[in-house]
């Protein structure tokens, strides 16, 4: 394999940043993209990037845009390309017949392990892997589903400016604003988005996405039933939505809902779901991304048990006061994030408010 130029990885920029707004479209394929290049020219002759629902792929949708010009050109792609058959051919082959000269790869997919770079490099294609941080943060959730057998998991939380994420008996303080907008985005490219019993019930949320332009896009809604269940009046479960909804229950749990909510079964204690069971079994249903958006109770859980990949703090600028329920119960949020190992990677300010992202080094499990 040869080396990295300073133009591959600016095309393998460019490269995530069109696949990332189809994040949450692709189901249980990843969002990938792809770019036809003219090496002489450097100038783009195709792209395209994981069909709506997963299939086409990426790599043969731009091949097939680029039709005869593909041939000597550079395929830059932000995740291997697959080499097997399965409900499509394998894109390997579909490079090869195209004449395509070099492929660049942002970041290996477990599921082909190297095997499409020995095919590609066996038919003379000159092969680069990147290892391309954002092409590798691009796929992690696709990456974490096969190899830790659970999705990536973003926890957001909104805090008041000392801390607090509501008042007492009022659940959780309303975000509006562009705080709003972003989180609205999120969820659009998250395949679930997760909430506990206990929030569900005091806050009433709808989850979806309301934003002008993303029809469509609210992502599987899914609730964590504590030990005494659910409420079947809250918005999620009685109210009628259109949008796919599932409660995840302890197998012992009674759990009272209408037929248009699924409801499944993990093992747990004491009536409350095992968390990382509930990962799993979301995993098994190809979920990649995973969006929890907690109460104080369940975000201290998935510290606790070291399951969040990257945590969103928005702060607002507004305060609460005494009578205000803390983000933790353990001391300052940020001071329990970086306990439990995340470390801030960045922010920007929404309006008035401000986003602070804390992510888990990376790591191999």
């Amino acid at each position: 394999m040869s080396g990295l130029s300073a133009e591959d990885r600016r095309w393998l920029d460019a490269a995530v940043r069109y696949a990332a707004p189809f994040a949450g479209t692709t189901a249980d394929n990843p969002a990938v993209a792809a770019l036809v290049v003219d090496p002489r020219m450097q100038a783009l002759v195709a792209r395209a990037v994981t069909a709506k629902g997963g299939r086409p792929h990426a790599e043969a949708e731009a091949i097939a845009k680029a039709g005869f010009e593909a041939a000597g050109c550079t395929l830059y792609v932000t995740l291997e390309p697959c080499h097997h058959w399965g409900r499509t051919p394998p894109c390997v082959d579909a490079i090869i017949r195209a004449g395509i000269m070099r492929v660049v790869i942002g970041a290996t997919d477990p599921k082909s392990a190297g095997g499409s770079m020995a095919q590609l490099e066996s038919a003379g294609i000159e092969t680069v892997l990147a290892r391309h941080a954002p092409s590798q943060a691009l796929h992690a959730g696709h990456i974490l589903r096969h190899l830790a057998n659970r999705p990536f998991v973003t926890a957001m939380l909104a805090v008041s400016a000392d801390g607090m994420i509501g008042r007492q008996g009022e659940g959780r303080a309303p975000v509006e604003g562009p705080a709003r907008t972003w989180i609205e985005i999120l969820r659009a490219r998250s395949d679930a988005v997760l909430v506990g019993a206990a929030t569900a019930r005091a806050d009433n949320p709808a989850l979806t996405v309301t934003l002008p332009g993303l029809p469509g896009r609210t992502p599987l809604r899914v609730v964590l039933a504590g030990a005494s269940g659910v409420d079947r009046k809250v918005n999620l479960i009685g109210g009628f939505s259109g949008y796919r909804t599932v409660i995840i229950a302890e197998t012992s749990t009674s759990i009272d809902a209408p037929v248009s909510v699924e409801t499944m079964r993990v093992t747990g204690k004491a009536g409350r779901p095992d968390l990382a069971a509930t990962l799993t079994s979301l995993a098994e249903r190809h979920i990649q991304n995973l969006l929890v958006e907690p109460g104080q109770r369940l975000a201290a859980a998935l510290l606790e048990a070291d399951l969040v990949d990257r945590f969103a703090l928005i702060t607002r600028a507004e305060t609460i006061g005494a009578d205000g329920v803390p983000a933790s119960a353990d001391g300052p949020i940020a001071d329990v994030l970086a306990a439990a190992g995340l470390v801030e990677a960045g922010g920007q300010a929404l309006g008035d408010d401000h986003l602070t992202l804390y992510e888990r080094p990376a790591r191999t499990d």
